[in-house]
């Protein structure tokens, strides 16, 4: 169990704040204060530094925060089970982007919760943003993402390799049949929200290539990948997408991928967990069996 004055350095780490951690806390300001010199005089380093009026971890005082994260986020799932260790249940809280939860999971889970019948998940389906704060906040112990994620905070294996590419309708017909990525910025595009897996690797593309997606003519912003995968197949703009969201579609002829000499993207999906976590044994024999 976390002493009471980490639980303050968690808070005040967090905000960056001892007023608002307070507040957050219910207690005074210099109750924060002296919680913070406790565990300052207790580990020997000073864990937080002014920068003009901003508030700012140490070197040490982020390292302490990454390490009692995980403590307690471990805690949080070991009080987990054993309050459910008597009813012989061990849930697992796991999350999935939404190419990933919608496309790419589905089949691998059945497996497992068929070899595994009293298997209890909990399955979140978000976008990367969104599933990497989850994990910090301890309300998932693993996901499975498309973004890209701090490697000094989570552990991971690499569950997939998978081709990223640009796609159109069958029946598109384009004023002059595009090369190269530039050529497609005539055309509308159809892209997820903010926050998520696929549009951040596109945005990441097209800044390695001086450019992003205000280039395009128009954009349309849909959070539903099936829905991208529809309006793109009805001649509603362009889009990129993994190959396997759109396998299908392809083969009825709905829609044809557009062939460019300079974009060519394999990129990973990661099974990841808060690092040096207790429970790593436990997530690594869950990816297998994911696998």
């Amino acid at each position: 169990m976390l002493d009471f004055r980490t639980e303050t350095f968690l808070c005040a780490a967090r905000l960056l704040n001892f007023t608002r951690a307070a507040a957050e806390l219910n207690i005074t300001q210099p109750a924060v204060t002296q919680h913070i010199h406790y565990l300052e005089e207790y580990y020997h380093t000073k864990l937080f530094s002014l920068r003009g009026k901003k508030l700012l971890l140490t070197e040490q005082g982020e390292h302490l925060y990454q390490a009692l994260t995980t403590i307690r986020n471990d805690e949080l799932r070991l009080q987990n089970e054993l309050n459910t260790i008597a009813k012989r249940k061990k849930p697992l809280s796991m999350g999935a982007t939404m190419t990933v939860g919608e496309f790419m999971l589905p089949v691998p889970l059945s497996r497992l919760l068929r070899s595994h019948p009293d298997r209890k998940i909990r399955l979140s389906i978000d976008n990367t943003t969104k599933l990497l704060n989850m994990l910090r906040e301890g309300t998932l112990d693993v996901a499975m993402i498309e973004g890209r994620f701090p490697k000094e905070e989570f552990d991971f294996l690499i569950w997939k390799q998978v081709e990223f590419i640009p796609v159109c309708s069958s029946r598109h017909h384009f004023r002059e049949e595009p090369s190269i990525i530039s050529d497609l910025f005539p055309e509308t595009l159809i892209l997820r929200e903010s926050g998520s897996g696929t549009r951040e690797i596109l945005e990441f593309y097209l800044k390695d290539h001086d450019c992003d997606v205000d280039c395009f003519s128009g954009i349309q912003e849909i959070t539903n990948m099936n829905a991208i995968r529809i309006l793109t197949e009805e001649d509603c703009g362009i889009t990129f997408l993994y190959e396997s969201v759109v396998r299908d579609s392809i083969r009825r002829g709905a829609i044809r991928q557009i062939p460019l000499k300079d974009f060519h993207i394999v990129h990973n999906i990661v099974f990841i967990w808060r690092k040096n976590s207790i429970f790593s044994g436990e997530y690594q024999e869950i990816f297998r069996e994911l696998s």
